[in-house]
């Protein structure tokens, strides 16, 4: 019997790692609403582009029907990149094995602050009217695997800087 519950709490314990569930990260930097207020006002640049990833057999996936997320560069925001994505810059975040997308003290207003879009059945995505400012742009690329029955791609993240009615054309690639 104990070797039975052994084996099932080594089964768990893999199936959590696998889905990055495994912890969670708790932040140091709190969410400040006055330094991401400047996202609320209308600007005249745009930022538009693609997701993509490839499958382990080379194929080329992309975020078609997908969320892609425009958050404002803040202390907060980069604490969170920072965690995800080791890095504030870009960074891919995979759904196997990848880093826990959990946090302890996560502030719901941080998430109220940012714009979706989804990818069209191309994999194209556009935001517009967007104020001068740094953004951190976070592109979802995912599929089923038929072989294996898992989800397969992860979180593709840059960080972009638009300025005086600029229109940035930005690949998201893994």
């Amino acid at each position: 019997m104990a070797a039975r519950f052994a084996g099932t709490l080594s089964v768990l314990a893999i199936a959590m790692a696998l889905s990055g569930c495994a912890s969670s990260v708790t932040l140091h930097t709190r969410f400040q609403p006055r330094e991401v207020a400047w996202f609320a006002a209308r600007g005249t640049n745009t930022i538009e582009g693609t997701a993509i990833a490839r499958a382990y057999n080379g194929t080329a996936k992309t975020c078609a029907a997908l969320p892609v997320t425009l958050f404002p560069v803040s202390a907060y925001a980069r604490e969170r990149m920072t965690a995800l994505y080791d890095s504030d810059q870009e960074g891919f975040n995979p759904i196997l094995m990848g880093r826990p997308a959990r946090f302890d003290n996560d502030d719901p207003r941080y998430i109220q602050t940012a714009k979706t879009t989804r990818c069209d059945a191309h994999g194209h995505f556009a935001f517009g009217e967007l104020p001068d400012g740094d953004y951190f742009l976070v592109g979802e690329v995912t599929w089923q695997d038929r072989r294996a029955g898992l989800l397969q791609g992860g979180y593709l993240m840059r960080r972009i800087h638009v300025a005086a009615g600029e229109s940035k054309e930005v690949l998201l690639a893994h």
